[in-house]
């Protein structure tokens, strides 16, 4: 048995911390993806503007970031990777205190903006787990860490909400947690773990090793594949965060939000948004592993990422007309449980397909069609919340941000017949 085929002596303890961090910085991410619509609104942001403004912040939060990806990439194959993950959750500390701190609109925006300093540790903690976890199990590994954003993204709106509604706490309260959560990883990462030197040594400068790995990787029909489905499924459910806190408030208060200036500060309204995305994030992330184990040996991972992404057009559709917040709820678990499935499924793909001496840099560079993702879906979102008109059953004007979506999730669908001229299956 070779070492690749027994793993790293302590993969298990690598893992479990990789795990951890992905979680922790989404973890604090994912309330201001929740509650930047409150917080922008208590800063005195018109409601017409507060979806426009949220979906511009949190896209320039990627513009910013994708720029230093293959930068940061080259540093951790050349350097250390251990620098590279650490200087991340510095940043991410930083900007989470900058959040909680703010009470202007433009500084809610800024350090929103600012997270974007964060990003580069996905892709080299994903080359890392690669490297170590022994060769049956990495899929699984690779699953559970695929798992651990929507499961920050879920524990992150569900705290909020229990210390904001039922504790009457600001956001700051939540926010303060998630870094502290984040500066005991940083130490967790120095003293707990080794620093993981790559398996194929790069050779150059940094500026040679990022343009190397950019070139080599973006010619490889195999990686171009993955990203697309990557960049289509993120894209098609980004979109949908600006729009959900107002499409809960539009459910929550009835006929009668039409006529507040402020929804969002309604009674009750900020605990449901936090409980909902909350909950249905959990069910959805904890619903996915268990989903790719089972449908990526069975139908393979083409057919599995065209299931789910139908399953997204749908879910999207039915969370623009549903009467009731259960109806809703089912919805959105759906939308959370496509995107771990699908991010699952294109990282699992990569580690598998793409050959060793582009590996680190095909699962690192993943970043740049994520990253992308999250802008176009930003984007349209910001462009679709202002065509929208109010109507009967839409008074908030929300439709076209759905239906965008659902497109989005239909052009994935047919984007998997490019997995499919690739042969890429996990099928036994």
């Amino acid at each position: 048995m070779t070492r690749t085929d027994r793993g790293h002596p302590a993969w298990r303890r690598i893992v479990a911390v990789y795990i951890a961090v992905q979680f922790a910085e989404i973890f604090g991410v994912s309330m201001i993806y929740s509650y930047l619509p409150l917080a922008l609104e208590g800063a005195g942001v018109p409601i017409g503007e507060i979806a426009s403004l949220t979906g511009v912040a949190i896209a320039g939060l990627f513009v910013v970031g994708a720029p230093q990806v293959p930068i940061w990439l080259a540093i951790a194959e050349l350097r250390s990777r251990r620098l590279v993950i650490v200087r991340s959750g510095l940043i991410a500390l930083a900007a989470l205190v900058a959040f909680a701190a703010a009470d202007q609109a433009w500084q809610l925006v800024a350090s929103t903006v600012a997270l974007g300093f964060w990003l580069g540790n996905t892709g080299v903690m994903l080359a890392t787990i690669r490297e170590v976890a022994p060769a049956r199990e990495r899929a699984r590994a690779i699953s559970l860490f695929s798992a651990a954003a929507p499961l920050g993204f879920a524990a992150g709106p569900l705290l909020a909400a229990w210390l904001i509604g039922g504790l009457g706490l600001t956001l700051a309260a939540p926010i303060a947690i998630a870094a502290l959560l984040n500066a005991l990883l940083i130490v967790a990462n120095i003293v707990a773990i080794p620093d993981v030197r790559p398996t194929v040594r790069q050779r150059g400068s940094v500026l040679q090793v990022a343009r190397r790995g950019i070139v080599e990787v973006l010619r490889d029909p195999i990686a171009r594949a993955g990203y697309i489905i990557l960049m289509v499924a993120i894209a098609g459910e980004r979109m949908l965060r600006p729009a959900l806190p107002l499409r809960i408030a539009e459910v929550s208060i009835g006929p009668a939000v039409g006529g507040i200036s402020e929804p969002l500060a309604t009674p009750g309204v900020a605990g449901a948004v936090g409980l909902l995305i909350g909950t249905t994030s959990l069910v959805g992330a904890l619903a996915a592993p268990l989903v790719a184990t089972l449908t990526f040996s069975h139908f393979g991972i083409p057919r599995s990422a065209a299931l789910a992404l139908a399953a997204g057009a749908a879910a999207a559709l039915s969370i623009a007309v549903a009467p009731t917040l259960p109806l809703l709820a089912l919805g959105v678990t759906a939308i959370a449980a496509v995107s771990a499935l699908l991010q699952a499924a294109v990282f699992t793909w990569l580690a598998e397909r793409v050959a060793p001496v582009r590996r680190s840099a095909a699962l690192s560079l993943s970043l740049f069609p994520l990253y992308a993702g999250n802008v176009i879906g930003l984007a349209a979102a910001s462009a679709a919340a202002r065509v929208g008109v109010p109507r009967e059953g839409d008074l908030l004007a929300l439709t076209p941000v759905f239906a965008a979506s659902a497109l989005i999730f239909v052009a994935g669908v047919v984007a998997t017949s490019l997995l499919d001229r690739r042969r890429a299956t996990l099928r036994r």
